[in-house]
């Protein structure tokens, strides 16, 4: 037997206002932790990004250096005309912004934890993706498959300009009844029009569920529940990874030197 409609639409709005719940607290402790993995490691995280697109830059100078030498510069020249070959991505060679300004990833938190009547910033959505997705905080090499992946797509979208796909990588969404870009507002209030009550409670009660599915699967989610974990097998899991970060820039700088020797002594 059915269930009369005003009974279904005051079921539909009270999962819905439950799942509304469910995702802002899940946002808040996103937030919460992320804001404590920046202060522990985000001078760290920005230091070692500077240091592999220094490297990298630093790796193609030598290889050019050399080949130059190799083919000549009559030879070079033509071959800098051809189109060069892909080189393996990475989040630094990735990302249009850089990191440098950490203070900007929580300056709108607000503008991220609602999952409606707020659109960010896409500028600081996109540092705060940045960060999330960042290789290095990876406990796996599965997570870190996910996070180069993740980010090769946020950087797409972000160059495009597609805060919609930005919103969705980040477990967020658009605002309810907002389906196409946001220059098109009006036709989607349109569209919203020949919807009843109940629909517009269900359609929203699924997209929020679909954003609580997303965001419990991000990789800085799972890691945060390893530091809980941590923390009552008495361990401090931040202070190991800001270690582990530690070492890496160390050899990154051995690195890098090594690299500028190598073309000091090339071009002597």
């Amino acid at each position: 037997m059915n269930r009369h409609p005003s009974l279904q639409l005051k079921d539909a709005v009270s999962q819905l206002k439950s799942a509304e719940e469910e995702l802002n607290e899940l946002n808040h402790q996103l937030s919460t932790f992320e804001a404590l993995v920046d202060a522990h490691l985000g001078s760290l995280l920005d230091q070692l990004s500077e240091l592999n697109a220094e490297t990298a830059l630093l790796d193609g100078q030598l290889r050019h250096i050399r080949e130059q030498r190799l083919f000549g510069s009559s030879r070079m020249q033509y071959l800098d005309g051809a189109p060069l070959p892909p080189r393996p991505t990475s989040l630094s060679d990735q990302s249009p912004l850089g990191l440098s300004n950490r203070g900007a990833i929580h300056a709108k938190a607000e503008d991220l934890q609602s999952p409606e009547h707020k659109i960010p910033d896409i500028k600081v959505l996109y540092r705060k993706l940045a960060r999330r997705y960042h290789p290095d905080l990876a406990r796996g090499e599965a997570d870190r498959a996910v996070s180069n992946e993740q980010m090769a797509e946020i950087n797409q979208a972000y160059s495009a300009g597609d805060l919609k796909r930005l919103m969705k990588l980040a477990g967020m969404g658009l605002p309810y009844g907002v389906d196409l870009p946001p220059t098109s507002l009006e036709h989607s209030q349109q569209y919203d029009k020949h919807l009843t009550e109940l629909e517009k409670a269900e359609r929203k009660l699924k997209a929020v569920r679909q954003q609580i599915a997303r965001m419990s699967s991000l990789p800085i989610v799972k890691l945060s529940l390893e530091v809980k974990l941590a923390q009552h097998q008495g361990r401090n899991l931040l202070r190991e990874m800001a270690a582990d970060l530690q070492y890496k820039v160390g050899r990154k700088l051995a690195e890098r030197d090594y690299l500028q020797a190598q073309i000091k002594t090339s071009l002597e």
